[in-house]
C-alpha cells in the first residue's frame, strides 16, 4: 500500500496515457471501450474476475485478477487491496470503471478513511468531485438533483410505503415504473400496468421470500465489507411512465466540464422495452446536450458518463429517466459521427497526443451492436450488411471474437452454424483462440476447431504476449 505523499502515473508521464480499467459484472461490450482506447495508443490493464470478455482484448497489457464471483459477489471485499497493488503496478494515469458496480465501489473506496492518498487522488482524478459521488450512483439522488436544476423529468417518489407509492401511482394515472437502486440493463426495472403489478414489484423488492431475505442480508454482509454501507436497503424509485423512444447520451468529461459527447436513440431492445440497445441511431438533440452538460457540471463529473433519455415523438423533447456513472455500449462510437470522446481522453491524459483524422466516409444511418442484435434475432443476418447499416463487430479483436461467438453457440446453437457463416471472415481470425464450450451440432470441422481447446485462465500476474 502507498505511504502518505506518494503517487501514481509518474514514471511515463507524457510519454503514453495508462489506464487501468476495473470491471465487477461481465457486461456484453464492456471490451468496447478498451479496444477504442488501446487502438489509440493507451496501455491499458484491467482488474477483474476471470473469465471477463474485457480481459480477452489483445490491447490489455495486464491482466489483475479479483476472485471469481460466482454470483456471490465475492470479489467485492478484496477490490480496494488488489485496486491499491494495481494502480501502483500498472502506475496508472487513470482508473475507468465498466459497470454499474464497480462505479459504486471505486467512488466508495475514495472517499474511505482506509484508503492511501495515492489513490484516493487517482479516483478522485477519474471521478470527479467527491460531492458529486452519491448523485451519479443512485437513482434517487439523481432525480432530486436534477429536479433541483429544472430539468425535464417524470414524475417521481421514493418510499418504501407501499401505501404511498399506491397513492402516487394512483395520482398519475397507469402505468407507473417502479426502480430498484443499484441494479441496471433493464434489471430492477418494472412496467407496472395495473395496481397489482405494482403490487407485485414491490413484494420482490423487498425480498418477499424467506429465501430472498437470507440472500438480501448475505448481500448486505459483503457489502457491508467492501464499504458499501450506504448502498444497500435503499427505497425504491417510483416515476410517471412516459410514452416515447429511448434515447442515450454519453460525454467525456473533465472537472466539471463536458469536452464532447454522442447521442444515440435506441431502434431496437432486448428484451423489450427496457432492456439494453441493440441497434441504435445517431442523432443530434439539444435538450439532450443541455442537460447533460448542467448534471456535469452540478456534480463535478470527470470521465465517462452516460445519460438516459424518453424522447417525445411528436417534438422530440427529452426527458431525463437516468445516469450511468460510467461509459456505455455505444461510449467507443463517436468517432464514427464527429464526436471522438476517446481521443479527447487522450488529449487529456497526454498533451503530445495527436488525434487520428476526422472520418471522411459518409456516416452510417444506424449501428448494430454485436453481439447484442445477434442474440435478439438470429435469423435474417443479410440485414445487417445492408447500405447504411455499421454492424460493429470487433473484427480486430481474436479473443474477443471468440469469447462471443462461444456465448452465442450456446444462446443459438441451432441457427450459430448460420450464424458462424454470416460472420465467415471472422472465422480464421478466431481460429487458434481456445475455448471449452461444448461444439454445437451441425458445424463442419473446419468451422470448430477454435471451440474444442481448453478455455484460457489467467493468472496474477500475466503479461500480454
Amino acid at each position: 500500500m502507498l505511504t502518505t505523499g506518494e503517487s501514481y502515473g509518474t514514471a511515463q508521464k507524457g510519454v503514453r496515457a495508462r489506464i487501468l480499467f476495473v470491471a465487477l459484472t461481465n457486461d456484453v461490450g464492456i471490451d468496447k471501450l478498451p479496444s477504442a482506447l488501446g487502438g489509440l495508443g493507451a496501455a491499458c490493464a484491467v482488474l477483474c474476475p476471470p473469465g471477463f470478455y474485457c480481459a480477452e482484448s489483445r490491447f490489455m497489457g495486464r491482466r489483475f485478477a479479483l476472485p471469481a464471483q460466482r454470483g456471490a459477489w465475492l470479489a467485492l471485499p478484496f477490490i480496494r487491496s488488489r485496486l491499491e497493488a494495481a494502480a501502483r503496478e500498472w502506475d496508472a494515469d487513470l482508473i475507468i470503471a465498466l459497470d454499474d458496480m464497480a462505479a459504486l465501489c471505486l467512488r466508495a473506496i475514495a472517499t474511505s478513511v482506509a484508503v492511501s492518498s495515492g489513490l484516493r487522488t487517482l479516483l478522485e482524478t477519474s471521478f470527479g468531485s467527491p460531492r458529486g459521488y452519491s448523485a451519479v450512483c443512485s437513482r434517487a439522488e439523481l432525480m432530486q438533483v436534477a429536479s433541483t436544476l429544472g430539468l425535464r423529468l417524470p414524475r417521481f417518489c421514493v418510499s418504501d410505503d407501499p401505501s404511498v407509492v399506491l397513492q402516487h401511482a394512483a395520482a398519475w394515472g397507469y402505468p407507473a415504473v417502479l426502480k430498484v437502486e443499484n441494479t441496471c440493463g433493464g434489471h430492477g426495472v418494472t412496467i407496472a400496468r395495473t395496481q397489482d403489478d405494482l403490487r407485485v414489484a414491490m413484494a420482490t423488492a423487498r425480498g418477499a421470500t424467506s429465501w430472498k431475505r437470507l440472500r438480501g442480508a448475505m448481500r448486505r454482509k459483503i457489502w457491508g465489507m467492501a464499504g458499501l454501507t450506504g448502498a444497500v436497503g435503499t427505497s425504491p424509485v417510483l416515476q410517471s411512465y412516459l410514452p416515447g423512444v429511448p434515447a442515450m447520451r454519453t460525454v467525456l468529461a473533465w472537472k466539471g466540464e463536458v469536452l464532447d459527447g454522442v447521442s444515440f436513440v435506441a431502434e431496437q431492445n432486448n428484451p423489450a422495452p427496457t432492456g439494453p440497445s441493440t441497434v441504435v441511431r445517431p442523432i443530434e438533440n439539444a435538450d439532450m446536450a443541455e442537460a447533460s452538460r448542467r448534471l456535469v457540471a452540478a456534480l463535478g463529473c470527470s470521465g465517462f458518463v452516460s445519460f438516459d433519455f424518453m424522447l417525445e415523438p411528436a417534438t422530440g423533447q427529452a426527458s431525463l429517466i437516468e445516469l450511468n456513472p460510467r461509459p456505455i455500449g455505444t461510449s467507443h462510437l463517436g468517432r464514427l459521427f464527429g464526436h471522438d470522446l476517446c481521443a479527447r481522453l487522450m488529449q487529456c491524459l497526454d498533451e503530445r497526443f495527436v488525434p487520428p483524422a476526422p472520418v471522411q466516409s459518409q456516416p452510417p444511418q444506424a449501428v448494430a451492436l454485436f453481439p447484442k442484435e445477434i442474440e435478439r434475432a438470429p435469423h435474417d443476418l443479410a440485414r445487417l450488411r445492408k447500405a447504411g447499416i455499421y454492424h460493429d463487430l470487433p473484427y480486430d479483436e481474436p479473443g474477443v471474437m471468440a469469447a462471443y461467438l462461444r456465448r452465442l453457440s450456446v444462446i443459438h446453437p441451432q441457427e450459430f452454424p448460420e450464424i458462424l457463416r454470416d460472420i465467415g471472415a471472422a472465422r480464421a481470425a478466431v481460429s487458434a483462440v481456445p475455448a471449452r464450450r461444448a461444439v454445437p451440432s451441425g458445424l463442419r470441422t473446419a468451422d470448430r476447431g477454435w471451440l474444442q481447446q481448453p478455455c484460457r485462465h489467467y493468472a496474477e500476474p500475466r503479461r500480454h504476449a
